[in-house]
C-alpha cells in the first residue's frame, strides 16, 4: 500500500470517527463504544454493548443484516414469530409480549434501534446488495423483503438516515432504482415501496 493510500485511508477514518462521535455527543456511553470498537471483535463488542446499555439486549441484533437477507426463520417452531428478525427486535428492545400494546412495542423498538443504529452494525453488505455498508432498510428493498419494511414502518425505525459511501437516504436510494428500472416490470414495485415509505415520513436527503 503506497503512502498516498494511506493517507486517504487515514483521512476517511478520522472524519467516520468525528461524524460517528458528532452524531452520539448526546450519549458518552456510544461515544465509549465507537472509541474501542475498532479493536474487537463483533462477538466480544456486543457484550462490551450489553454493559453499557444494559436497558437493552444489544446483543440479540448481532447479524441482523445475515437474518433479513436470507429470510431466516425462527430456531424454535411454535413461536408468535414469522421471522427471526422480528424475535430479535422484541429481545433487544425487551417487550413484554403480555403487557406491551402495539404503542408500547413501536415505542421501545424504535428507541432500541436509535441506540443500535450508531454502532455501524445496521451497515449491511452482500453479493446481491448494490452499495458498500447500506443501511439494513435498503439492504430489505433490495432483496423485496416486504414484511421487514412494514415492521419497519410500524416500529417507526429511522427512514432516513443518510449513509457515508452512497450518500443516500432510504428515498433517494429507491428514487435511483425507479428511474433506473423505469418501464420495466421492477418499476411498480419500487413505485410502491416510494409511496409506502414517504408516507411514513421518508424524505430525501436534500430535504434534512
Amino acid at each position: 500500500m503506497n503512502v498516498v493510500l494511506r493517507l486517504r485511508l487515514c483521512v476517511i477514518f478520522v472524519f467516520c470517527t468525528a461524524v460517528s462521535f458528532a452524531q452520539t455527543s448526546d450519549d458518552p456511553r456510544m461515544a465509549k463504544f465507537l472509541a474501542i470498537k475498532p479493536s474487537m471483535k463483533t462477538g466480544a463488542a456486543h457484550d462490551y454493548l450489553q454493559t453499557l446499555f444494559p436497558e437493552w439486549n444489544l446483543k440479540k441484533m448481532q447479524n441482523i443484516c445475515l437474518m433479513v437477507g436470507a429470510w431466516t426463520v425462527p430456531d424454535v417452531d411454535g413461536t408468535r414469530f414469522k421471522y427471526m428478525y422480528q424475535q430479535r427486535f422484541y429481545l433487544a428492545a425487551k417487550v413484554d409480549t403480555l403487557r406491551d400494546n402495539e404503542e408500547t412495542i413501536a415505542k421501545k423498538i424504535s428507541a432500541m434501534w436509535k441506540v443500535y443504529q450508531q454502532t455501524g452494525y445496521t451497515a449491511c453488505n452482500a453479493s446481491t446488495f448494490d452499495i458498500r455498508d447500506g443501511n439494513l432498510l435498503k439492504y430489505a428493498v433490495t432483496e423485496n423483503f416486504d414484511q421487514f419494511m412494514e415492521d419497519a414502518i410500524k416500529w417507526k425505525l429511522d427512514l432516513n438516515k443518510v449513509d457515508f459511501y452512497d450518500q443516500m437516504t432510504l428515498l433517494d436510494y429507491i428514487d435511483y432504482h425507479l428511474k433506473r428500472y423505469k418501464g420495466s416490470a421492477m418499476e411498480p414495485r419500487y413505485q410502491r415501496y416510494h409511496d409506502m415509505f414517504r408516507k411514513a415520513g421518508a424524505k430525501y436527503k436534500i430535504e434534512l
